[in-house]
């Protein structure tokens, strides 16, 4: 049986990406090349590897099958190439971290270009909805969460807690009156997450201030409810790290907050490659240099 590596490479891009024109992006070549070595390698097994859908290219039982050889060969084949050809050293490739949209926009990707000034040959994607993605399956390199991962084959370590409070505006506040007790909230309107796509229980902060409240302005990201409150639509929770950098946010009831953590989880395979430690060394450094801006607010709130 003629396999090669090669045609696993377009495999597993295939795999990852669901779709022939993301994998040829990632694998610079043409979607038409991609679908011949696919092809070609269907034709060696005598299986069908995918089947298109509206979803895109499915894993077949037979492609579901090869994939975990083709993980365990990927792993392998990164390893030996880093270490033995000296890239380890480099710093050079692609790094894909996820993270939840408040931490990834208001601070990742305000410090991130410092770590591409360092290693200018380095890639970085920084992805906004990170629960698409799997560690395991080396889809993303890695991955910050507001839960503690449950035990399993991954490393994690968390980065720092944060605090969250209750933000509204002043056009808010003057059209539909003050807030001056935690009941007070049942009479207004709320912003919050929309409930079946809430990907993590741990986001719905709204249920841990005032139960049984529901929201009336609702988002799956925290970035437009936070728009959604400084423009008026009602009241919300808002991270501190983010509320500080909006004046338009008015702090109401500053004595009831809730307090999460960000944690940080990898593949131990992927942190091995040079890369990926570097990134986490950073990420943990800027993290920890900028503790009191995920627990504190700016004098003007309070």
């Amino acid at each position: 049986m003629n396999l090669n590596w090669d045609d696993m490479r377009f495999f597993m891009a295939v795999s990852r990406h669901r779709s022939f024109i993301a994998a040829a992006r990632e694998l610079r070549v043409t979607h038409t090349t991609v679908a011949r070595r696919i092809s070609a390698l269907e034709s060696v097994l005598k299986s069908r590897l995918f089947t298109r859908s509206e979803k895109g290219c499915m894993l077949t039982s037979a492609g579901e099958n090869l994939l975990v050889y083709g993980e365990q060969l990927e792993r392998t084949f990164l390893t030996v190439t880093d270490h033995v050809s000296g890239r380890d050293e480099m710093l050079s490739g692609k790094i894909r971290i996820g993270a939840p949209d408040g931490f990834g926009t208001f601070f990742l990707a305000h410090c991130l270009n410092r770590l591409q000034a360092i290693h200018p040959s380095l890639d970085i994607e920084l992805i906004a909805i990170p629960m698409y993605y799997s560690l395991s399956k080396r889809e993303i390199d890695i991955l910050v969460t507001v839960q503690k991962p449950p035990r399993g084959r991954v490393v994690a370590r968390m980065l720092t807690d944060y605090r969250l409070g209750l933000f509204s505006s002043d056009a808010y506040l003057n059209a539909h009156g003050g807030v001056g007790e935690r009941d007070d909230l049942r009479n207004h309107r709320i912003v919050g997450y929309i409930d079946d796509l809430l990907f993590d229980q741990d986001l719905d902060f709204m249920q841990e201030i005032l139960p049984g409240l529901t929201a009336n302005f609702r988002s799956s990201t925290v970035v437009a409810q936070m728009h959604a409150v400084a423009a008026g639509a009602g009241i919300g929770v808002i991270p501190y790290f983010m509320a500080r950098k909006v004046p338009d946010l008015v702090h109401i009831l500053p004595h009831i907050h809730v307090e999460k953590a960000y944690w940080l989880q990898v593949n131990p395979d992927s942190q091995e490659l040079a890369r990926v430690r570097a990134t986490i060394d950073f990420i943990v450094e800027q993290t920890r240099e900028n503790q009191l801006v995920f627990k504190t607010i700016d004098s003007a709130f309070l």
